[in-house]
């Protein structure tokens, strides 16, 4: 018998609506650039205001009510990163690396190892023998119990929250993406260290322009609120009640994508800032679909209308879900371990 990464995937059925997708996935520059200038232009706006606070001793608590603003324009120009690493954003390949390298280093997100990352989680997504690469930590069940004690409270300080979403993203966005990982080629791993000299640049102009401490006073907040709410995002993405995962010669493209990925029907307001990121699972089923068509996509394609959008009760259950358990294929707690 083949070892569980080994073991052949089973070839899914095709829904007979699929291939009409694809006439949203064409990039337009139209759209591209009106979301570069509704975008770029109040996030320049709202950080040349936050340093005019600063520099002039306005209180503090003014310029951290504005970062939360100007964590939401980051969180949606990462969005354009996100397009450009599917090669959705631009028509042109090179105006997609451009842009994603500029986004990259706003955010201190290396481009081409995020993107090298990504585009493995979407080969892997819901595949419990393929975990570990561009996706949040999640054991079974069954791979905790046999973990030794010390793991296990690793793995529990990991999952908690106010770490996975709080100092965990800071970490992962300020420290671990400033070091290449395995297995990554020349071109991610220069990618790596082109960023971080353009951060230091970025660093070095305003320390010059308007001084480092004014800089770290705006910058710090914004960029802290931006990661946290990111990684909160991604992990509602592939975590939340009733989510479809499976062992490799089970798992079924179309269904991770429509029950792996989750469906966040969120507020017109919270959707723009978000790049119709929601629409996880219509993301998941045809990746190089455009953030602008996304919602257009959906409105079109009445066979997805049935999945149930992930609610705030289920949000907040999602936040206690650490485990996956094989035998009821359903997430569960470290709580609901004391009871079995």
């Amino acid at each position: 018998m083949p070892e569980a990464g080994q073991r052949a995937r089973r070839e899914p059925e095709r829904p007979e609506w699929y291939p009409a997708l694809a006439t949203y996935e064409t990039p337009n520059y139209y759209h591209a650039i009106r979301q570069l200038c509704n975008t770029f232009t109040p996030l320049l706006a709202v950080l040349a205001l936050m340093f005019f606070l600063v520099k002039h001793e306005y209180p503090y608590w003014i310029t951290l009510t504005l970062s939360v603003l100007g964590a939401g324009l980051l969180i949606r120009s990462f969005i354009f990163l996100h397009d450009c690493s599917h090669g959705s954003f631009f028509p042109s390949p090179r105006a997609n690396a451009i842009l994603g390298f500029i986004v990259g280093v706003l955010t201190m997100t290396p481009y081409e190892e995020w993107r090298w990352t990504h585009l493995k989680h979407h080969g892997s997504f819901a595949n419990l023998d393929r975990r570990g690469i561009g996706d949040i930590q999640l054991m079974t069940v069954e791979e905790y119990l046999a973990t030794p004690r010390l793991q296990q409270f690793v793995y529990r300080m990991y999952r908690h929250p106010l770490v996975l979403f709080g100092l965990g993203s800071t970490v992962l966005f300020a420290v671990i993406y400033r070091f290449t990982i395995r297995g990554t080629t020349p071109r991610e791993r220069r990618s790596v260290w082109l960023t971080n000299g353009a951060i230091l640049a970025m660093g070095a102009l305003a320390s010059l322009f308007v001084g480092l401490r004014a800089f770290l006073l705006v910058m710090t907040p914004v960029w802290c609120i931006a990661w946290a709410i990111g990684v909160l995002l991604f992990y509602l993405q592939h975590q939340f009640p009733g989510v479809y995962w499976a062992r490799q010669d089970q798992w079924d493209f179309f269904r991770a994508a429509l029950e792996g990925s989750s469906y966040c029907r969120l507020p017109t307001v919270l959707q723009w800032f978000t790049g119709n990121i929601g629409l996880h699972h219509l993301h998941h089923l045809r990746p190089r679909i455009p953030n602008y068509h996304l919602q257009q996509a959906y409105n079109e394609t009445p066979a997805i209308h049935g999945i149930q959008p992930l609610s705030l009760r289920g949000t907040l259950r999602a936040l206690r879900m650490n485990l996956y358990d094989e035998l009821r294929q359903q997430l569960v707690s470290f709580h609901d371990l004391t009871f079995e």
